[in-house]
């Protein structure tokens, strides 16, 4: 599993092996983690494709010298470690969005989406672990239920959105209750 030290170090290696400057934008837990989540673990690092920028090659290698699988297909063992490139299709993502800087690591530049659009996100799946997550972003991030109203609109599928909405009594119940008392 990878924590926020393994992340940084494993993101040092690929901007030390990049031979030209990359961006990536990460999503989901990474993200969280580089955010300042502790406690937190995962075994892969997620891309949202549309907003990267990286020749494919380039990174492949530089990934796997950071000791990384680059985008597997098919079985995954369950000590593997590997970053997984999301496309457009069944993730929740809108193709474009304003992106958060996270830092940069040599040739990498690593960017998030907004937090607002993260917690919309984590509303539209609501796992335990998602509302864990739903619950740091809201203390943490300084947004409130407006902003994350507004993100759950981005979402590009229609049920994922009305899941998100429906979800929103988890923000409300974070809050102290549906009017933040």
């Amino acid at each position: 599993m990878i924590d926020r030290t393994k992340i940084e170090q494993i993101l040092s290696v690929i901007g030390e092996r990049l031979r030209r400057p990359s961006v990536i934008v990460i999503v989901g837990s990474t993200a969280s983690m580089l955010s300042g989540q502790e406690d937190r673990q995962t075994p892969d690092i997620d891309i949202w494709f549309p907003m990267s920028d990286f020749d494919a090659t380039d990174m492949k290698q530089a990934v796997e010298a950071a000791g990384l699988r680059y985008d597997p297909r098919g079985e995954i063992g369950a000590q593997d470690l590997y970053l997984q490139i999301l496309r457009p299709g069944i993730t929740m993502y809108p193709l474009e969005f304003e992106t958060v800087r996270l830092g940069a690591y040599g040739n990498l530049t690593v960017k998030m989406p907004p937090p607002a659009l993260m917690v919309a996100t984590k509303l539209a799946r609501a796992t335990e672990t998602d509302l864990e997550d739903v619950a740091w972003w809201m203390k943490n991030a300084g947004i409130d239920r407006g902003d994350v109203e507004a993100a759950i609109q981005l979402i590009p599928q229609r049920r994922y959105r009305e899941e998100a909405t429906a979800n929103l009594i988890f923000v409300d119940l974070g809050k102290g209750g549906a009017n933040g008392a």
